[in-house]
């Protein structure tokens, strides 16, 4: 009987987990850097972060949280997923409202990057931007919204696993190596 218990509790909680984590895309990848310390994957991160931030035209990215002790760095920001035209002068700019987060450890560090709604913004004059939230366009576009935000989101959300696959690769490519130029 116990057993029965602890295996329905186990199911009950591994869905719960599951229920709160539908409304955001999350992606995870861990980066192994065999010995090396985490402060040294602490700093390659800060540098990664920040080439990668100064290195985007039009995304928008922020440290959020910075814990050295914890070997923890968290950005928040933008992606810049791209540009629909809606008539001959005017479309849409979107965007992906993301967190990225990089925690470090001696070898390794994890990064993860998750991307709870979508935010888009009409050319043609300063209006509010529109914020919808990932669930509702991603994987397969169910919003009732605008009918041109459908048509940018059908446009554009399908490149959302590539885009956040390549932030991810470049930072833990750049972590793992570090800088080449030490001295």
């Amino acid at each position: 009987m116990k057993k029965v218990l602890v295996l329905f509790l186990m199911l009950t909680v591994s869905l719960v987990s599951t229920a709160q984590n539908s409304d955001v895309y999350e992606k995870k990848e861990i980066i192994t850097a065999d010995s090396v310390k985490a402060g040294t994957l602490y700093v390659r991160t800060l540098e990664a972060l920040s080439d990668w931030a100064g290195s985007q035209k039009r995304s928008k990215a922020n440290v959020d949280v910075q814990d050295k002790d914890e070997g923890l760095v968290v950005y928040k920001g933008k992606l810049y997923l791209g540009f629909v035209k809606q008539n001959m002068l005017y479309g849409w700019d979107a965007f992906a409202d993301f967190t990225l987060k990089v925690r470090c450890k001696n070898g390794k560090a994890q990064i993860t990057m998750t991307i709870p709604s979508l935010t888009y913004h009409w050319s043609a004059e300063n209006s509010a931007d529109t914020t919808v939230p990932i669930c509702e366009v991603y994987p397969q576009f169910c919003y009732k919204g605008e009918k041109s935000i459908k048509k940018t989101s059908l446009a554009l959300t399908p490149t959302i696993p590539k885009c956040v696959a390549e932030v991810i690769n470049n930072i833990g490519e750049r972590i793992a190596k570090g800088n080449e130029d030490d001295f």
